[in-house]
């Protein structure tokens, strides 16, 4: 049978053994401006019980004893389940996950995450990495960590090492997803180690090392498209990033959507994953392929045009509510087209430096480059998670703005921005990518006067952020 525990008080207090006046927030969370969970919860507590069968034989009574073990009794109890300490991570995790306010929201990193507390029990690093991200998002909202947080969050990576080591357990979704939500733990802690890897890295060594035949369900497809585009993104940008063609093409010949119509309402993008995927290997080597990149370009650039015009039916967001479903709908949406602009802005610097003289080419990165700097400072609101996309945003806009003033804009919004996940170093990537499309430019033989353009431009960045501000980026998961 169940014992029940005296107190019902909330988790925070319970920890410290306070006194929980058991509202819901409690006083003393609220003095303390933390998250209250678990404020007035009846807690069970299971023991293996016995039962009494009665048995009649021969036309006499016979007692007979069986003993139910604890996992029968929950299956016929599952209105009560729910309350087991078993449970109760999940639990808590589930009340992470109802946040709406755009600002804290971390669905935002991905649909797939309210899958997970139905699979927390049967993965040791996916259990002790959702206890990480449980016990410090309080404290990221109010950027006071507790030693608790760290804790747990060393506990998470001591948990996932050791399934890394187990080469069944190593290619487990459950332990791509382990890797994932330890990287956003990190990231909120700020914290990093000068030998190991960065996070896109040790993602996606998961994912090649990661059997796809093996992902059939909802959540694993999901969870594979989700992590696959930041490591699509961040190897614009960083390369150390390497996936194979044949990667490429099995993970979009297996997970990929049909693309949105020209025409749909509301105007989204209609370039695939596919599309997206070549976009390393596109910034890397473009030569080969400045025709099809001048095909998408156009079909970009249109796309940034429709999407454009539909978010300017918004007018600029004032309301003091982050968690109506118009504010929601308009960050999501201000994500997706600042995104295609971005994308056009690279491929738009890939095909300038083959055509240097072509005005409107540099007309139309000049407004690319002013439609990120409104944005970011539109989205400013939503920090952190709300708008997160934009840090990368602004690497691309300063990898490729020719113009002084816009550059010197460029480069304030994205230091200040950086202050939000201290972990990344958005300036290596900047000075990379530029290098990147200025080497483009030699080497395609443009003229002096571009060529110079980005060489005065990569110096201003340098001057701007110098040598002594950066420092290894890396993560302690490998």
């Amino acid at each position: 049978m169940p014992g029940v525990p005296s107190s019902k008080g909330c988790d925070a207090c319970r920890r410290v053994k306070k006194k929980c006046d058991e509202l819901k927030p409690c006083s003393r969370c609220r003095r303390l401006q933390i998250m209250c969970i678990g404020s007035g919860q009846q807690r069970f507590k299971f023991k293996n019980a016995e039962s009494q069968l009665t048995k009649q034989a021969n036309g006499g009574r016979k007692r007979a004893r069986a003993v139910v073990s604890q996992g029968k009794i929950l299956a016929n109890c599952p209105q009560i389940s729910s309350q087991i300490p078993g449970n109760e991570l999940a639990a808590s995790f589930a009340n992470t996950l109802t946040m709406n306010d755009v600002r804290w929201d971390i669905t935002y990193y991905g649909a797939f995450l309210n899958e997970i507390p139905r699979r927390l029990g049967s993965s040791v690093a996916l259990d002790a990495s959702v206890k990480a991200v449980v016990t410090a998002y309080p404290y990221f909202r109010h950027q006071n960590f507790s030693p608790d947080a760290y804790m747990e969050y060393c506990n998470s990576l001591r948990a996932l090492r050791e399934s890394l080591n187990d080469p069944v357990e190593a290619q487990s979704p459950n332990t791509l997803c382990a890797v994932y939500l330890i990287t956003i733990c990190q990231s909120w802690l700020g914290r990093y180690d000068d030998k190991l890897k960065s996070h896109g890295e040790a993602i996606a060594h998961l994912l090649k090392i990661t059997d796809l035949r093996k992902c059939q369900s909802s959540f694993e497809k999901d969870m594979i498209v989700t992590l696959t585009v930041p490591v699509i993104l961040e190897a614009v940008v960083n390369p150390r990033i390497q996936m194979s063609s044949q990667w490429w093409e099995d993970v979009t010949r297996r997970f990929s959507v049909a693309p949105c119509p020209r025409h749909s309402n509301p105007p989204r993008s209609s370039n695939t994953l596919s599309t997206l995927a070549k976009f390393p290997e596109w910034i890397r080597r473009p030569d080969p392929y400045i025709p099809e990149i001048a095909v998408v370009y156009l079909t970009m650039r249109d796309d940034a045009e429709r999407m454009h015009q539909y978010l300017g039916h918004w007018s600029d967001p004032a309301s003091d509510s982050f968690t109506d479903s118009t504010t929601l709908e308009h960050c999501r949406y201000q994500a997706g087209y600042t995104l295609v602009v971005t994308l056009a802005l690279i491929l738009n610097t890939l095909l300038r430096a083959f055509d240097s003289n072509n005005t409107v080419l540099v007309t139309e990165a000049f407004s690319f480059c002013d439609h990120i700097i409104r944005q970011a400072e539109i989205a400013c609101r939503y920090r952190p998670l709300g708008a997160a996309y934009i840090s990368l945003c602004l690497v691309v806009g300063c990898s490729t703005a020719e113009d002084p003033q816009q550059l010197a804009h460029l480069q304030a919004l994205l230091a200040d921005y950086s202050t939000d996940f201290k972990e990344i170093n958005w300036i290596e990537r900047v000075m990379w990518l530029r290098a990147s499309f200025y080497n483009h430019h030699l080497r395609a033989g443009s003229n002096r006067n571009t060529a110079s353009h980005y060489e005065a431009g990569g110096k201003l960045v340098e001057a701007a952020w110098g040598e002594h501000n950066r420092r290894p980026e890396s993560c302690c998961i490998m």
